[in-house]
């Protein structure tokens, strides 16, 4: 009978044992939430997903998440609300958006802060100036700026006539954010610098509102602009780019060692994401050339200079609105400008 009981006793206790050890296990499981406003067919929207499968992959399954992609959590006003709120420990947010937070952030829609891929890959990332930028969020709103994710190069894309020089530009009705930088960039250039949002770009060229508008050329065939315009002048104004973005205390919550294993998983996804973008966009003027009939013009170098120097007050503008928030923007642009390779004083403010 005692030994009955004991194999019974013995029994419970691995049985107690085996349910404790699973709920440890899934007390041990880790889930974090993101989102992006965009389209989950541009490469742009695709960084998050691939994070979390590279994390599924190297963790064995112990981290878990969940991708809200295409605006299915709202905007990206609602996204960092939520970010902040915990809802989401993680998204993909424009430096645009980022930068009504700080404008720091807003460098990144600034004329020809970088000005090739080759760049952006060789000199700004994990260049001082890059993670300036990456951290302004941190002290104030404890969101950590960990990688980034361009969406590709600006190109005016517009109806007849062409524009191949800069004196083109003047008159021309191009739709603009609400971001003060493009703005002044567009007006800088000689343009007539128009606020449409951009759901309506498509009706408004269309009704000609506006003559054009100046995006990325991926984002031309995602939105089937060819329709509206005829013309796409390869100016490379702006270098637009998202930022993976991580709530502070949700990566201060992980183990050192997960840590750095959400940090290299972050950066293999944002690599990913950049491969595919260069290859996204030099498709799409391809597609826009050969199968939609759209004219594509390319700048000269000279003619590029000229463009670069008609904009640089605008970077003065900029640097006054950092002062306005940190007081330290000669100091930031510096270091930003260093960080490319150029002189911030030589070529803005001509000392």
């Amino acid at each position: 009978m005692k030994t009955k009981r004991s194999l019974f006793m013995c029994a419970s206790i691995i049985v107690l044992a085996l349910f404790a050890g699973s709920l440890a296990g899934a007390a041990d499981t880790i889930e974090w939430k993101g989102a992006s406003a965009g389209n989950i067919n541009h490469p742009y929207a695709q960084a998050g997903s691939k994070f979390l499968e590279i994390m599924d992959s190297k963790t064995g399954g112990a981290f878990k998440g969940k991708w809200y992609h295409s605006g299915q959590v709202g905007g990206e006003a609602d996204i960092v609300s939520q970010l902040k709120g915990n809802t989401l420990q993680f998204a993909t947010i424009s430096a645009a958006l980022a930068g009504t937070l700080n404008p720091k952030a807003t460098t990144m829609f600034c004329p020809y802060v970088l000005r090739s891929w080759e760049s952006f890959n060789n000199q700004w990332v994990g260049s001082p100036g890059a993670q300036l930028i990456l951290d302004c969020l941190k002290k104030d709103h404890k969101i950590l700026g960990i990688e980034w994710i361009p969406y590709g190069f600006d190109a005016l894309q517009y109806k007849d006539p062409p524009i191949r020089k800069l004196e083109d530009v003047k008159g021309k009705k191009l739709r603009t954010a609400g971001i003060y930088s493009i703005k002044e960039t567009l007006e800088a250039l000689g343009s007539n610098a128009t606020p449409v949002p951009w759901p309506e770009v498509y009706q408004a060229c269309q009704q000609g509102v506006v003559d054009g508008f100046t995006t990325p050329p991926g984002m031309t065939t995602a939105g089937r602009l060819y329709e509206v315009v005829n013309n796409m002048t390869l100016s490379n104004h702006f270098f637009g780019t998202h930022i993976f973005w991580v709530r502070q205390q949700a990566m201060e919550a992980l183990s050192p060692d997960m840590q750095k294993i959400v940090i290299q998983s972050i950066g293999e996804a944002c690599r990913w994401q950049q491969a595919q973008m260069r290859d996204y966009d030099e498709n799409a003027i391809e597609e826009c050339k050969t199968e939609h009939g759209m004219k594509i013009w390319t700048l000269s170098d000279e003619e590029m200079d000229r463009w670069v120097k008609a904009t640089n007050k605008v970077w003065l503008s900029h640097e006054k609105k950092i002062d306005a928030k940190s007081g330290d923007g000669r100091e930031f642009l510096r270091v930003v400008f260093e960080s490319t390779g150029r002189n911030y004083d030589k070529e803005v403010l001509g000392q």
